[in-house]
């Protein structure tokens, strides 16, 4: 009987391990299911519907094989770094306490229970994924499937047929395609199977600096399949054209760059000018054919012409008047579209949550919610700070700081790290840094 329950602890924790590798590596697919249609034009029917996306579905199955593991073998569950644990806990009930000031209280509702499984997700990490190979490993496979769809829509300027597996039917004539406007042309910025070319970029960027981690820090062939991995997905990046990813990625490198020439590990300074050199000679066709439209896309610094910031701009401004008005319970968990189109007579955008993660998360659950976030944005930072000297020589808390770096970045400028499946990258990242700062402690 004894040997019976264990071996079939053993099938589930298994089972759980696959199920959250594939979480990982569907993190950026559309594909998803409407459970709930709710549609309330002309607001975005994205943001009001009640939707399952493929990496929603894997982690329930992650999380009910653990939950069958622990009931079969009952042990202690560890909460990970306390200022962490305390973050995500504080995000959570700030969530909840939304609900009851939300102006849509049942969405505010559904996302709290999203907000529940995400603190189960991280949990799981803290207390189950010890080897960095069962993150490593997923994000390899997701990029292995994105990069190539993504580069051969750019090339065709068109979708490829995949709509069965969740690529949106793209088209650059069509109203609402995200592209580059250039001389006449509307040149069709990368979607790959997401739901938008910045959501791409971001998944992408994170998953080139765990790549750039293991070219780093990897042993024997690692650095060599990982230099290839992201050859291969960084034109990927390229062709989305987001630039709060192209800056994400940028600082982060610049950051690890940094710690190891003053660390003077010139072995690694070496793999990284190798991998840079060769990176350029990837891009170089692609940023020679189509120089007008990377021109365009960087303003050649003319922020004053540049249409998408200006929009940016007006939805920080929009955001801050109804934070004034909200500030204490907040307009509600991922709300902010509908109080938009309620609260404003005349609206020149569509609607859409403030480009800025720190105005967004306060925005929607008071300034409590903005207050933990804050915490959590700050702590790699500080953390930092207080144990340079330690964290230089641990690349696992190297790795997860820089993931936790590119996030912070592009939540200056995207919202797309608190909605939806963006989410699953931050709540990810803060798991991995605390197993990591555990370890190394």
């Amino acid at each position: 009987m004894l040997l019976s329950q264990n071996k079939t602890t053993h099938v589930f924790d298994i089972s759980a391990k696959i199920f959250f590798a594939l979480t990982i590596i569907f993190i950026s697919f559309r594909w998803r299911v409407d459970i709930w249609l709710r549609p309330m034009p002309p607001v975005y029917s994205d943001y009001t519907n009640f939707q399952l996306f493929l990496s929603d579905i894997t982690l329930i199955y992650l999380l009910t094989f653990w939950l069958a593991c622990l009931i079969l073998n009952p042990k202690k569950i560890k909460a990970g770094n306390p200022l962490i644990w305390i973050g995500l806990i504080g995000l959570t009930i700030s969530g909840v306490i939304s609900v009851f000031g939300s102006v849509d209280s049942i969405l505010s509702q559904y996302h709290v229970i999203r907000f529940i499984l995400l603190l189960l997700l991280y949990l799981y990490i803290v207390n189950e994924v010890q080897s960095p190979v069962w993150v490593i490993v997923p994000i390899a496979l997701q990029i292995i499937i994105q990069a190539p769809v993504a580069i051969r829509q750019s090339l065709a300027q068109s979708s490829l047929g995949l709509q069965t597996f969740g690529e949106i039917l793209l088209d650059p004539q069509i109203l609402g395609t995200s592209i580059i406007p250039i001389d006449g042309i509307r040149f069709l910025r990368a979607y790959g199977l997401s739901d938008h070319p910045n959501i791409l970029g971001g998944s992408i960027a994170f998953s080139l600096i765990i790549l750039f981690a293991v070219v780093l820090y990897g042993k024997n062939r690692q650095p060599l399949f990982a230099s290839i991995l992201f050859l291969i997905s960084f034109p990927a990046l390229i062709m989305t054209f987001s630039r709060s990813a192209w800056l994400g990625l940028m600082v982060s490198i610049s950051f690890m760059v940094s710690v190891e020439a003053f660390a003077r590990r010139w072995e690694s300074i070496q793999r990284i000018i190798i991998l840079s050199l060769l990176s350029l000679i990837v891009i170089m066709p692609f940023s020679l054919e189509n120089i007008s439209v990377f021109q365009k896309r960087i303003n050649a610094g003319n922020l004053a012409q540049d249409e998408p910031m200006k929009e940016r701009g007006f939805l920080l401004q929009a955001g801050n008047t109804l934070f004034i008005e909200h500030p204490l319970l907040g307009i509600g968990l991922s709300a902010t579209p509908f109080a938009f189109e309620r609260r404003f007579e005349e609206f020149p955008l569509s609607y859409q949550p403030p480009h800025y993660v720190p105005l967004l998360v306060p925005l929607e659950t008071g300034v409590l919610g903005g207050i933990f976030y804050l915490i959590l944005f700050f702590m790699p930072f500080i953390y930092f700070a207080i144990k340079r000297k330690e964290i230089i020589n641990n690349p696992y808390v190297m790795g997860a700081s820089a993931l936790l770096v590119t996030i912070s970045v592009i939540s200056l400028f995207d919202y797309y790290t608190w909605y939806v499946t963006g989410r699953m990258w931050h709540w990810l990242a803060w798991g991995l840094f605390s197993v990591a700062i555990e370890r190394e402690q």
